[in-house]
């Protein structure tokens, strides 16, 4: 009977294992500016879809810092591995063109920056999209590994 409950006690602790990892998280704030005139854009609206976040922008483009967890992306792990995550961030405010910013980089335990230029909505693009790059020396040490 011992031997059963130890069985049983070693299996669910081997599909528990999983569950039980401490998530890690970063640390962002966003600061929303004009993009014509530069000045901060006050109330804009930040919504971060992975954790159902939504912040305003006070009157200096800013929010406060939120966490983010550390939600990696494996697919260049073949190649690099890199330890940083990756969030989305939409960015609204009425009169401006929606902002959409994929793969925003989020690092375990560091805080960072994010700074985002609206412009005008003058009805030529319904979003405007932007793809962050990974980190300078992610991609630095990728390129030296396949000179």
């Amino acid at each position: 009977m011992l031997k059963k409950f130890l069985l049983m006690l070693a299996l669910m602790l081997a599909f528990t294992g999983c569950s039980s990892r401490r998530t890690e998280f970063g640390e962002m704030r966003v600061r929303v500016l004009d993009g014509l005139t530069d000045t901060p854009v006050r109330g804009a609206a930040i919504t971060v879809p992975e954790t159902g976040e939504r912040l305003e922008t006070d009157e200096n483009g800013m929010t406060s810092y939120f966490s983010l967890p550390v939600i990696g992306d494996s697919e260049y792990d073949k190649l690099l591995e890199n330890p940083e995550g990756r969030a989305t961030l939409l960015v609204t405010k009425d009169g401006f063109t929606p902002y959409l910013l994929l793969y925003a980089r989020v690092t375990a335990g560091c805080r960072r920056t994010c700074e985002i230029l609206l412009f005008p909505d003058d009805g030529t693009l319904e979003v405007f999209t932007v793809i962050e790059a990974p980190s300078p020396e992610w991609a630095r040490e990728l390129a030296s590994r396949y000179r």
